[in-house]
C-alpha cells in the first residue's frame, strides 16, 4: 500500500507505462491499418503486437520498484524492518496492480483499433491474465537484482527478455488461439502461463532474501 501511495503522488511509472503503451498502440495502429492483411495470417500479427506493446510497456516502468527505494535511501529502513519474503510480496503486488491498470487499457483499446475478432473471448482474457501473472512475477525478481547496478535501464531489459521469451511464445500462441477459435481442451497455453508464474514466484521467494541482504 505504501508503494502505491508513493505512486499515486508520483505517477513517475503509471506515466512511463501508459505514454510507452498508448504511443506504441497509435503507431501500430495506423501503420498497420493503412495495410491489408491476409484473414489467416490476422490472429497471429495481432497477438504478436499485442504482447510486444505489453511486455514492452511494462518493462518501461516495473523496473523502478526497487530502485526508487535506493534512490530515496529508504532500503536500509526496510531491510530492518520487513522480513524479506514480504518486501518481495508487496512489490509484487504493486507491479501487479500496475500491470492490471495497463491491461484493462490497452487490450480493450487494441482490440478496437486493429478490429481483434477474437472467437473464445473467455479463454483470450485467462491468457491475459495469466501471462499477466507470470510477466509481474520475472520482471518483480529482476527488479531487485538491478537496484543498485548503474545502468540498470539497459541490465533490466537484458536481463528480463531471456526470462520472458518462454512466456511471450506462450501467450502470443495462447492469443491465436483463442481468436482462431481453435479447440481450447484444456487450455493449454493458459495452464503453461499460470504454471510459469507459480514457479517464478517460488523460485523468487527462495533466491531474494540472498539478492536483498547484499
Amino acid at each position: 500500500m505504501r508503494d502505491l501511495k508513493a505512486e499515486f503522488r508520483t505517477r513517475y511509472a503509471v506515466n512511463a507505462i501508459l505514454m510507452f503503451a498508448l504511443t506504441t498502440l497509435i503507431a501500430v495502429s495506423f501503420s498497420i491499418g493503412a495495410h491489408r492483411i491476409a484473414d489467416t495470417e490476422k490472429p497471429f500479427i495481432n497477438a504478436v503486437l499485442l504482447w510486444i506493446i505489453l511486455v514492452f510497456s511494462a518493462l518501461s516502468g516495473l523496473s523502478r520498484s526497487f530502485v526508487k527505494e535506493q534512490e530515496a535511501g529508504t532500503m536500509d529502513v526496510l531491510k530492518l524492518s520487513a522480513r524479506p519474503q514480504a518486501v518481495f510480496l508487496g512489490k509484487l503486488f504493486f507491479n501487479l496492480t500496475l500491470l492490471g491498470a495497463l491491461e484493462i487499457i490497452i487490450v480493450p483499446a487494441f482490440v478496437v483499433l486493429m478490429g481483434y475478432d477474437i472467437r473464445l473471448l473467455g479463454c483470450f482474457w485467462a491468457m491475459i491474465v495469466s501471462a499477466g501473472l507470470g510477466l509481474a512475477a520475472a520482471t518483480t525478481i529482476v527488479a531487485a537484482m538491478i537496484a543498485q547496478a548503474s545502468a540498470r535501464g539497459a541490465l533490466f531489459s537484458a536481463l528480463s527478455f531471456p526470462l520472458l521469451l518462454p512466456l511471450m511464445i506462450t501467450a502470443i500462441k495462447g492469443c491465436e488461439r483463442a481468436a482462431i477459435g481453435l479447440d481450447p481442451a484444456g487450455w493449454p497455453e493458459v495452464r503453461i502461463a499460470l504454471a510459469y508464474a507459480v514457479i517464478m514466484t517460488v523460485m523468487s521467494l527462495f533466491l531474494f532474501p540472498l539478492i536483498w541482504e547484499e
